[in-house]
């Protein structure tokens, strides 16, 4: 799929398709860690790299690095199968990590009423993807 809107991806229009890979270090994901139990808490992932045995990103506040491998890519995001050799367990199985490429619409609804300060109105999917990008995705000095 080639579709572009000024040179970057009409992620609107992509996502609803669901017909690519949304892996991608420029895709803002809401992310569902099984680790917390059934209510985690608000995870958003951005400038997200896969590797073999490891995916690393930052949130609004650092780095991320999470040992494991990659179980699935989703029509909308991917899933993350944690494994990590911990000093105290030896290897420990943290379950199953959500990566769900986030909407607009989501945003708004989901993420928007917990955002603390202000934070701008965005008109599509791609506006709020590049804000984030160019306001987190360097976070951390370290995954």
């Amino acid at each position: 799929m080639n579709e572009e809107k000024q040179g970057e991806y009409d992620w609107d229009n992509l996502l609803g398709m669901g017909v690519f890979s949304v892996i991608s270090d420029k895709v803002l994901y809401l992310v569902k860690d099984s680790s917390f139990g059934p209510n985690p808490p608000l995870l958003l992932a951005i400038s997200v790299e896969v590797h073999d045995n490891w995916v690393g990103f930052h949130d609004t506040g650092r780095g991320h690095q999470f040992f494991g491998k990659l179980v699935k890519e989703t029509k909308d995001g991917f899933i993350w199968h944690r494994v990590e050799n911990t000093l105290e367990e030896g290897i420990r199985d943290f379950g199953m990590i959500v990566f769900k490429a986030l909407t607009l619409e989501e945003y708004n609804s989901k993420v928007r009423p917990l955002v603390e300060g202000t934070v701008p109105e965005f008109n599509s999917t791609e506006e709020l993807y590049e804000f984030y990008y160019s306001n987190f995705a360097q976070r951390g000095y370290h995954y």
